[in-house]
């Protein structure tokens, strides 16, 4: 696979996440997540501002990029606020494993390296963040 098919398969990965879809539709209406809902938000903002990167990139390079689409998340949005934090937690650690395993296989395209460094960076924060406010209250941290 060439480093132009692993920079947007990991663009489509990170564009589209459940934190992504979250930031766009904050599906909950509790009282007191406002704090929560913040934080989601800014996350999903650095995790577009390195698919943007991503995007300038490959749209240089004259590379036609796929946005992907979102999975249907729609029964999530009924969901308890710990619930889907927890169901975040899961999928975000399962981006930062896929971002990880795409930055080995372009080992030889400096480009591909920085921006994919880049992304695993931001992913494995905004994991730490996100399993920080899936965390019960009173729980250790």
């Amino acid at each position: 696979m060439s480093s132009h098919t692993i920079l947007n398969t990991a663009l489509i990965e990170v564009y589209r996440s459940l934190l992504q879809y979250a930031g766009e539709s904050w599906p909950w209406a509790s009282a007191g997540s406002e704090e929560t809902e913040t934080a989601v938000r800014k996350m999903a903002q650095e995790e577009r501002e390195v698919v943007s990167r991503i995007f300038q990139h490959l749209d240089a390079q004259g590379v036609p990029v796929d946005l992907g689409v979102y999975p249907d998340n729609s029964a999530l949005h009924y969901v308890s606020l710990p619930f889907f934090l927890q169901r975040m937690v899961s999928e975000h650690a399962d981006l930062d494993k896929s971002l990880r395993y795409y930055r080995g296989q372009v080992g030889q395209d400096p480009n591909a390296s920085r921006l994919l460094d880049e992304a695993v960076g931001v992913v494995e924060r905004n994991l730490a963040t996100i399993r920080q406010l899936a965390a019960p209250a009173g729980a250790a941290a």
